[in-house]
């Protein structure tokens, strides 16, 4: 008989995928902390910004180095011989974006998420840069996304329209939204435009804000608010948890929830309960990343004939 799969499924923005403008080099140590502190290895791991992971200038290097770090996880195995190798390995799957360096990877463990077919950025619109997978019988969407908002609202609305429609399948997203929604208990700051000033960022206006018919900025939420109208969930809302992800500016109460994990409603897929988690850094710890990971455990139902 089937049983239902349960995975665990984390979305991490490491701050330029660990990448130094000084040293030139990944420092992909960060990436081992934050992750080695679960009490699982991720099965699917949206990273959100795997800066020059896949740039001919470093000759994929990083994303080698990403891969190995990520094996690195689940222990090593010995032969006969006393050679030592890793228990798991990982897929990668880099999205490539125009116009942006910090492009979002998508990252499986094959022995539970089984790679079918990639998407492409040349493939159309709502499922380009996704990949389709087999999970416990049934094919699954998966999209790893860092919502870009150099341009403003206008890119964000075409994003979520994007995106949206890739409800239409089985699909889990997730990744660095850069968004978050109208949900009243959400942590939305008042008086946009002035809080960016205050911390000496006046560009985030237009990349997390919209300016109102009065000329006051205001948080934009439309794009969220929108995407989970076209039939998906919140992994966050589903759990009661509207802790914010965005560790920068949160003293002064300017935190926001754009880190997430969505399931489109086409999905057999639900929420293991109080699985879901925002990795706040216990006292004195230090903050690897200007992002908080989120993770959660997602179980799958098993395929029925006809089910795929």
């Amino acid at each position: 008989m089937f049983q239902p799969v349960k995975l665990h499924v984390v979305a991490l923005n490491l701050k330029r995928g660990g990448y130094d403008r000084v040293t030139r080099r990944h420092d992909h140590a960060k990436l081992h902390t934050m992750l080695s502190g679960l009490s699982t290895p991720p099965h699917i791991l949206f990273l959100s910004e795997c800066t020059y992971y896949t740039e001919p200038a470093f000759q994929n290097e990083p994303l080698f180095d990403a891969q190995e770090t990520l094996a690195s996880l689940w222990g090593y195995s010995e032969d006969n011989a006393g050679n030592t190798f890793p228990k798991a390995r990982y897929d990668a799957f880099i999205s490539k974006v125009h116009g942006s360096v910090n492009v979002p990877g998508l990252f499986i463990d094959p022995r539970y998420v089984r790679p079918l077919r990639w998407y492409d950025e040349t493939q159309r619109r709502s499922l380009a840069n996704s990949l389709t997978a087999r999970i416990n019988g049934h094919d699954i969407q998966l999209k790893s996304v860092h919502w870009n908002g150099s341009c403003g609202s206008t890119l964000f609305d075409q994003q979520s329209s994007q995106d949206g429609q890739m409800a239409q399948h089985a699909a889990i997203i997730g990744g660095d939204f850069n968004a978050t929604s109208s949900h009243p208990r959400e942590s939305i700051p008042a008086n946009w435009g002035e809080r960016c000033d205050e911390q000496g960022q006046a560009q985030k206006r237009s990349q997390k804000g919209i300016r109102g018919p009065e000329g006051v900025w205001r948080v934009y939420t439309d794009p969220i608010d929108s995407l989970l109208e076209h039939g998906w969930w919140d992994v966050g809302e589903k759990a009661k948890d509207f802790t914010v992800t965005v560790n920068r500016w949160v003293d002064g109460g300017s935190g926001l929830r754009i880190d997430r994990i969505m399931v489109s409603d086409r999905a057999p897929v639900r929420l293991v309960p109080n699985s879901y988690k925002v990795h706040v850094p216990k006292p004195g710890e230090k903050e690897l990343s200007d992002h908080r990971m989120v993770s959660c455990w997602l179980e799958v139902a098993p395929a029925t004939a006809g089910s795929r």
